[in-house]
């Protein structure tokens, strides 16, 4: 059994009928059983070829896009759309998707909600030099948005900011989440983050991705995990 920390964005009792309310939740967990310097250089070894994919496209407007994250149109995170780290075959990649599902179990346990039927994954690698940082972004804000993850493979010294959405503009309220090798970290999909300046001299690799409760129309690169 996985131990689970909860960091929750909750309101205090509103007092009249307008004032804002929220309770977002955020947690994380710490896989061990991974060999991180071999899946280190396994999504190392998969760059050039990431990089070839056509780039990600907004729906919304049909340009290209990296996301919102800043990283550009020349990184792995802009072909978010086009490729599906969990369909890799690497036995570590197969460790990381079994420990998804537990999490994602475990967490639907603590809130004593019935198991799911169906979940669906859409999952990227992260590969960013020093200097590069990744600027405040959201994953989604539709009726089916579900949850996001986050998982650390390579890093040193750096962290990841997850925004209260409803306080995003003064003195926003943030959850800092330090980057530590094999923190897994899973948030309501509509939770704006970002990162700050990476100035390890070796590569910081992340793995993120997207889950759903039913397959996404046109996106053939979701992987069925439940």
């Amino acid at each position: 059994m996985l131990e689970i920390k909860v960091i929750n964005f909750k309101s205090e009792p509103k007092q009249n009928y307008f004032a804002p309310e929220w309770n977002w939740y955020l947690f994380e967990t710490y896989i061990n059983k991974i060999d991180f310097d071999d899946l280190a250089k396994f999504c190392l070894s998969k760059k050039n070829q990431i990089l070839k994919l056509p780039s990600s496209v907004n729906p919304n407007n049909n340009k290209i896009t990296d996301g919102e994250t800043g990283l550009g149109k020349n990184s792995t995170t802009a072909k978010f759309q086009n490729y599906n780290v969990l369909k890799w075959k690497n036995k570590n990649i197969t460790l990381l998707k079994e420990s998804i599902v537990e999490f994602h179990n475990e967490i639907l346990k603590y809130f004593k909600y019935p198991l799911i039927k169906e979940l669906w994954v859409q999952c990227w690698v992260n590969i960013m030099k020093k200097g590069q940082k990744i600027e405040p972004h959201i994953h989604g804000v539709f009726p089916t948005t579900y949850l996001g993850g986050h998982f650390c493979v390579q890093c040193n010294n750096t962290s990841t900011y997850y925004i209260n959405p409803i306080n995003q503009i003064s003195n926003p309220h943030t959850h800092k989440s330090v980057n530590k090798i094999g923190k897994l970290t899973i948030f309501q999909n509509n939770i704006p983050h970002y990162t700050d300046i990476h100035k390890g001299n070796k590569d910081r690799i992340t793995i993120a991705f997207d889950l759903e409760t039913t397959k996404p129309k046109g996106r053939n690169n979701y992987l069925r995990l439940i």
